[in-house]
């Protein structure tokens, strides 16, 4: 008599065998159950791809046994294509998975956040020291290990470390939630953890704000300081170009706020500076940095396309818009340190040396918000793909200022 057909997902009726070793070494039925020197369980399951496979579990007892088979049971049903993911794999490996699956073109995300992500991975997750690299997926997903984990990153390496390994981890526990290998992400439970050292700051510095943006005057103010360091005579070629593209630069990035990657990675091919009527206004292509909402055309304010003119005509107008001043060949990318040093520079010759370029991107939220631009066109503005990040995360709010004006509304 043949055995039943299973369905999907079933598994058929378990045989548990007590096991000792005959005198040649080799594992046999043994005669009774007193005798055992371990047991096995055994049975058939037929997997989501329709396909029957036998498993076997062997353990130093029945209940062990039939245990080890139920977890068996689970991580081979969970295993979803090519993501084999299991409760009682190594959370590293669990991480490697994510980290394959993020690397797929159809995951949305730019290469620049991959490697990001990865780099963390390695630095934090995957490393020496690391007090969930010897954990399983299971024991890792525990809110105390991981907020033990996330702060002594935040007090080894600083708070936006911490902040980037949050992100590492939540996307890791996330996919085994949508495997059903996990039922819940511990990361939830987690708050959001800070350094508690004391950093010490250069003479004349203020503490930097990640959360306030530039007053109108303020932009100005740095706008037109920058240009007046620009026009400084008696320099070398380089020391010209230099200040003229961090000029350039963040008269760019006031305007449109955008990443400061993507203002590094911008070609002239991508800068439509024409302007031959009504229906056409001067543009640029941004072709993000985060995911594929960030893909977008921006229009150019008039004083932005001037100035761009203008630095056509001084660097050529082929290659990158604002490639690396240390040498004149407009195919070289500006180095990410060295451009935020160079606005870091400016923000301090300024009196502004708590701002960030990040402060660019508040700034223009900020603005267009006072000027009544409706939400979703300053997410699409700053290539967000969700509207209510940005109203909760670039959007100030003031809960004791002038409500006159919500007043009058209702009122009438």
């Amino acid at each position: 008599m043949g055995r039943r057909a299973l369905k999907l997902g079933e598994r058929g009726e378990v045989e548990v065998t007590p096991q000792r070793r005959d005198e040649s070494g080799k594992w046999k039925k043994a005669s009774n159950s007193r005798s055992a020197q371990r047991w096995r369980a055994r049975c058939y399951y037929r997997g989501y791809d329709g396909v029957q496979r036998e498993l076997s579990r062997v353990a130093a007892t029945k209940t062990k046994a039939l245990a080890a088979l139920d977890v068996g049971i689970a991580e081979r049903l969970n295993s979803v294509g090519d993501v084999p993911m299991s409760a009682a794999m190594p959370f590293v490996a669990a991480g490697n998975v994510w980290l394959a699956g993020i690397r797929r073109t159809d995951s949305g995300l730019s290469p620049r956040t991959v490697e990001d992500y990865g780099r963390t991975f390695i630095r934090y997750v995957d490393k020496a020291g690391s007090s969930v690299r010897g954990l399983t997926l299971t024991e890792a997903n525990n809110p105390q290990r991981l907020r033990t984990f996330l702060q002594t990153v935040a007090d080894n390496h600083g708070t936006g470390a911490a902040a980037a390994a949050r992100s590492v981890l939540m996307g890791i526990l996330n996919l085994a939630v949508d495997n059903g290998t996990l039922l819940t992400n511990a990361m939830r439970q987690v708050r959001v953890v800070k350094s508690q050292r004391v950093h010490r700051r250069r003479e004349g510095r203020e503490a930097r704000d990640m959360t306030r943006a530039f007053t109108r005057e303020e932009r100005d103010s740095l706008i037109a300081h920058g240009d007046k360091h620009a026009l400084a005579e008696d320099v070398l070629p380089q020391t010209a170009r230099k200040r003229q593209a961090v000029a350039d630069l963040a008269a760019f990035m006031a305007y449109t706020g955008v990443r400061i990657t993507e203002a590094r990675s911008l070609r002239w091919e991508d800068v439509d500076l024409e302007s031959d009527g009504p229906g056409h206004q001067p543009s640029v292509l941004i072709k993000g940095t985060k995911s594929k909402s960030s893909r977008r055309r921006l229009p150019l304010p008039t004083s932005l396309a001037v100035r761009l003119r203008r630095r056509t005509e001084q660097a050529g107008g082929t290659g990158y818009v604002f490639a690396s001043p240390h040498m004149a060949d407009t195919e070289r990318a500006w180095d990410q340190s060295n451009c935020a040093k160079a606005l870091a520079q400016l923000f301090l010759e300024a009196g502004l040396s708590w701002a960030v370029p990040h402060t660019f991107r508040r700034t223009v939220a900020s603005l267009l918000h006072e000027r009544g631009v409706p939400l979703v066109q300053i997410a699409d503005q700053l290539g967000h793909a969700d509207p209510a990040m940005t109203a909760r995360v670039y959007l100030g709010r003031d809960l004791m200022g002038d409500g006159q004006s919500v007043a009058e509304a209702l009122d009438g």
